[in-house]
């Protein structure tokens, strides 16, 4: 049930950053050649849901196997030495959205704390900067999620 609702959130964040993105842009690039200049808050938009869709898109990743360092090293590997690869790859991807989680809330604390704004919206820039400990907490949650399912692989195979 956690995993479908992890899946659709995903799943929903990126095609609605990946289709705003696409429309803004469309929009700039029709108003630069009909009214001979951009608006400008389309592009801290498409800045911003790019960093959105790069996080959730990078946990996306991690879910669908895309990453490398979970299926190339333990599918050659068997037994014993596939769980601690598994067990350490999960480590370091752990700590890599772990940082990306701590350093994204610091980001986030201070903007706040600032009341720092956008320059074309106005908006509170932490708005926008949630994307990144969001993100990392999602890819966090992946690992984990990946990690469990790849030792359980390796049970099975060595029970039958």
């Amino acid at each position: 049930m956690f995993d479908t609702i992890l899946t659709r959130l995903e799943n929903t964040l990126i095609v609605a950053a990946f289709g705003t993105i696409t429309v803004l842009s469309f929009v700039n690039v029709v108003s630069r050649y009909l009214l001979h200049g951009s608006m400008s808050f389309t592009t801290e938009l498409v800045i911003n849901l790019a960093v959105l869709l790069t996080m959730v898109g990078a946990a996306a990743g991690v879910r669908l196997g895309t990453h490398p360092g979970f299926e190339v090293l333990p599918t050659i590997s068997r037994g014993a030495l596939r769980t601690v690869l598994v067990a350490l790859i999960t480590l370091a991807t752990l700590a890599f959205f772990l940082m990306f989680l701590w350093l994204g809330l610091e980001m986030v604390s201070r903007q706040m704390a600032t009341g720092r704004l956008t320059p074309a919206l106005h908006w509170p820039q932490w708005v926008f900067s949630l994307a990144l400990p969001a993100g990392a907490a999602l890819g966090a949650i992946r690992a984990v999620q990946v990690a469990v399912v790849q030792v359980n692989r390796v049970r099975k195979e060595e029970a039958s």
